[in-house]
């Protein structure tokens, strides 16, 4: 895999980094803590055409990646049904409906092959167990072909549905397909979750609109690291904007309002902060 589905935090206390871009320290610990795959960008950028990885909280993270697919309650052909997977052919697409909460990647492999699409591999990839909605990626070198999330309540067309989504029926060439499941106690996860969720690090304490100054101290009553974000947002009061990470402390104004705080459930919490109005943007952002 040449891109990075998702980027980690740097493992280090805010006054690690006080007044140094770099150290020695927090690349290490960066590159120790890297889940899937290692970049130097700084810049977190929008998915490849190639990968998307969709849920409610990946939505969040990979803000545009998600997309709503179109009601899937109308005409259909049902192509396929197992304990685990029902099979429903949809246009140009396949949709599958998820009816066991914990298939194996065989399990998935074989329903992905009984449509002809035989080139599809799984992994199972860790989430927080507090996850409300499907977490699943697609990573193909197939430009044309795609995954997307669907949105209606899937109990509706299949009994038991837990959760579906749409596939192109013309992947071609090699395929990964990546679903979410629940972490093990203490195991990583492989995307970020809202740190605030119950059974998550700082569960039931509010964050947002807090200013950075008293974030931090709640953060560190938990015995916990922190790690910092900077949301931009776009010029001339455009949509969109960009996210620079790993913000050294010293490049942080306390006043500055925070917007969320999130875990990768290893002890380190990533406050994501607006800067303030009189606020440098660096360059490129």
């Amino acid at each position: 895999m040449n891109n990075q589905i998702l980027k980690n935090r740097a493992k280090v206390l805010d006054e690690d980094l006080a007044g140094r871009a770099f150290s020695a320290e927090a690349d290490a610990l960066l590159a120790e803590i890297v889940l899937l795959e290692q970049a130097p960008a700084q810049r977190r950028r929008m998915p490849s055409p190639r990968r998307v990885l969709l849920g409610v909280a990946a939505s969040a993270v990979l803000a545009g990646a998600l997309v709503v697919g179109p009601s899937l309650i109308g005409a259909s052909e049902r192509v396929y049904a197992s304990q685990a997977v029902t099979i429903d052919r949809d246009g140009d697409g396949y949709v599958f409906y998820i009816t066991d909460g914990d298939p194996t990647p065989a399990e998935l492999e074989k329903a992905f092959h009984s449509v002809g699409l035989d080139k599809v591999t799984v992994k199972l990839i860790p989430v927080s167990p507090q996850e409300r909605g499907p977490v699943f990626g697609f990573d193909r070198p197939d430009l044309e072909g795609g995954a997307s999330a669907t949105v209606f309540d899937c109990a509706e067309r299949v009994e038991g549905c837990l959760k579906a989504f749409r596939v192109a029926a013309d992947i071609n060439g090699p395929a990964q397909f990546f679903l979410g499941r629940p972490a093990k106690p203490g195991e990583k996860y492989a995307f970020r979750a809202d740190a605030s969720w119950p059974g998550e690090a700082l569960a039931g304490v509010k964050i947002q609109g807090r200013s950075v100054e008293q974030a931090v101290s709640v953060v560190r009553k938990h015995d916990l690291k922190v790690a910092y974000e900077l949301d931009w947002p776009a010029r001339n009061g455009g949509r969109g904007g960009h996210t620079e990470q790993n913000v050294p402390a010293s490049s942080i104004d306390p006043r500055w309002s925070v917007s969320s705080a999130e875990t990768y459930n290893d002890g380190v919490i990533v406050l994501r902060v607006v800067p303030g109005l009189d606020a440098t943007r660096p360059p490129g952002f």
